[in-house]
């Protein structure tokens, strides 16, 4: 009852005072060094988290509060952290060359070592992370499709709700 209070305030507290949850995020990161997605704060403000994760954020966002009615620069330190991030590394695109490469080495093998993404990294021109986060997003891709595959059977086998049966 209490969290689901504090997280009302909170959201009250970020809107009045003009903050978006990604600058909640970032300032979080400014003040007591650690970086919060906009979505975890979403998720705190919707109590989508689990108790123990929200019992854990509530006292640094309860210091973000005190913050932010106490320091006006709190909006000039959000900007200037928002320019900061701006200048990370922006989503990776990848040729369909060389797309098809990862994708049949992928089929040869799912889950190289790191000496064999070092390889393929090397082999493509691609940086080691690009690589290595390919294959994982790759693995997952079909675990989805295989669980989709098991879930459109499961429901063909159960027949339509519509018609009398099947």
């Amino acid at each position: 009852k209490d969290l689901e209070q504090f997280a009302k305030l909170l959201k009250q507290k970020r809107i009045t005072l003009g903050y978006t949850q990604a600058d909640v995020g970032l300032t979080l990161g400014v003040l007591f060094g650690k970086v919060f997605s906009q979505t975890t704060i979403c998720r705190f403000e919707a109590l989508q988290l689990s108790f123990k994760n929200m019992c854990k954020l509530r006292p640094l966002l309860q210091k973000w509060v005190e913050e932010a009615d106490n320091n006006e620069n709190l909006q000039e330190i959000c900007k200037a952290e928002t320019l900061v991030q701006a200048r990370k590394r922006k989503r990776t695109s990848i040729e369909n060359r060389v797309r098809g490469n990862l994708e049949s080495m992928f089929l040869q093998c799912p889950k190289p070592t790191l000496q064999q993404i070092s390889h393929i990294a090397q082999q493509l021109g691609l940086e080691k992370d690009v690589v290595r986060v390919w294959f994982c997003n790759r693995r997952q891709k079909g675990k989805r499709s295989s669980s989709d595959y098991s879930q459109r059977e499961d429901f063909e086998a159960a027949g339509s709700p519509f018609s009398g049966g099947p």
